[in-house]
């Protein structure tokens, strides 16, 4: 089992950059989760698992369940599929250390290798359940995942 990056279909590199902005400006521009927890997500405190904040552009009239509900500008929209481009292209470039540290034993082990996209630290932890990786690099904003 290996970490790979999946690209989508048989896309042109400019047809997935078009499709990703149109999603993002399906979204309310006050939505922002951080990590997991989508509960907290809004940015003005509405309940984001009761309200329209990813799909509220389909809804007939949105402000009647969020009047605070604004879709994002085209502008948010390019840097959110912009800073997305970036994080793959990251991921790319660590996926064979990855796979390189994942594949030595033991099945379940931390360690440390040179990131090679920055050249920090890059923290890695193996689950010897299932052997899904997690890694943090040390450069704020590098690479941080869990499999």
């Amino acid at each position: 089992m290996g970490f790979e990056v999946v690209h989508h279909g048989k896309d042109s590199p400019e047809e997935v950059r078009r499709k990703r902005i149109a999603n993002h400006m399906s979204y309310c521009t006050h939505y922002r989760p951080k990590g997991l927890s989508i509960a907290t997500a809004c940015q003005v405190g509405c309940d984001a698992l009761k309200g329209p904040c990813i799909d509220g552009h389909t809804l007939p009239d949105v402000l009647d369940q969020c009047p605070k509900w604004e879709r994002r500008s085209l502008a948010e929209a390019e840097a959110r599929a912009d800073e997305l481009e970036r994080a793959f292209d990251r991921m790319e470039k660590v996926a064979p250390v990855i796979n390189e540290w994942r594949s030595k034993p033991p099945i379940g082990k931390d360690g440390t290798v040179d990131c090679p996209i920055c050249g920090g630290q890059l923290f890695l932890s193996q689950s010897a359940r299932n052997g899904h990786v997690s890694a943090k690099c040390t450069t704020e904003g590098c690479v941080s995942f869990i499999e």
